[in-house]
């Protein structure tokens, strides 16, 4: 993907993703000679015409009917963002119905990207032309480009679109992060797709040892006289209620002493 993106942040990280597409879409080529990269370091350099024609070389390259058609989609993906590239650089340098054929084109070859790798491929496409226009000084283009990308399955990178951000603040929601970006103060670093992190976990206190004391409870109620419980431990505790126990009896088993036989 390529483009004139405003601060040289953007750049940079537009950079990585045009390097790393080889790893999100099957539909990438093994070949190191790559026209896109070199579309995009034109354009920043304000070269359009050259950007131009170098993404139109790439467009011929995984034309080819190895490259993507309806026998393989091997290098589907590459083939539309190529084409998003063209059309960004053809809005830029105004002329916009070649933009919109180029456009056309990328949308084709979206519908030949392997389903796993469909999202990604369409956030950038649509991102691509989006910006275009938004740059471009059309905005209504670009708004509507962005909420049509929606539809069609986009990942989160549609949603850094200047477009994206203006729809957001009209409905008075948050911007949405650039990927890769800090959101929010405080707020940890996040990959595009990552899951959002939950708060740190509480630890609860460890148990002391009077906690794990098993402590006898008396049923005893001054109020009403009732009897303690009784325990084991401490013998049975003296109640009014009950008599004290007599004294023991000599036992008429006790043997009396001998006589003296006569």
């Amino acid at each position: 993907m390529a483009g004139l993106l405003g601060d040289r942040g953007t750049q940079v990280l537009k950079l990585v993703v045009v390097g790393a597409a080889a790893a999100l879409l099957p539909a990438c080529a093994s070949d190191s000679t790559s026209y896109q990269e070199q579309a995009l370091r034109a354009s920043e350099g304000g070269d359009l015409k050259a950007a131009t024609s170098l993404a139109q070389k790439e467009v011929e390259k995984y034309s080819a009917s190895d490259q993507c058609s309806s026998t393989t989609n091997y290098n589907c993906g590459t083939l539309a963002l190529a084409y998003s590239s063209l059309a960004e650089y053809q809005i830029l340098s105004g002329n916009l119905a070649a933009g919109e054929r180029s456009f056309d084109r990328a949308k084709g070859a979206l519908q030949r990207v392997p389903k796993d790798n469909k999202p990604s491929a369409t956030g950038m496409v649509y991102r691509d032309v989006s910006e275009a226009y938004w740059k471009a000084g059309d905005r209504k283009r670009a708004i509507a480009i962005f909420k049509e990308g929606t539809t069609r399955g986009a990942d989160e990178w549609l949603y850094t679109s200047s477009a994206a951000k203006a729809v957001a603040q009209q409905d008075g929601r948050p911007a949405p992060a650039m990927p890769g970006t800090q959101a929010a103060p405080g707020l940890p670093m996040a990959a595009p797709g990552a899951p959002v992190p939950l708060g740190p976990a509480v630890t609860p206190a460890a148990a002391t040892e009077a906690d794990m004391t098993v402590k006898s409870t008396p049923l005893g109620d001054p109020a009403t006289g009732a009897p303690a419980a009784y325990d084991p431990t401490r013998g049975r505790p003296p109640s009014s209620a009950e008599p004290a126990p007599a004294p023991l009896a000599p036992s008429p088993l006790t043997p009396t002493p001998l006589q003296r036989s006569r």
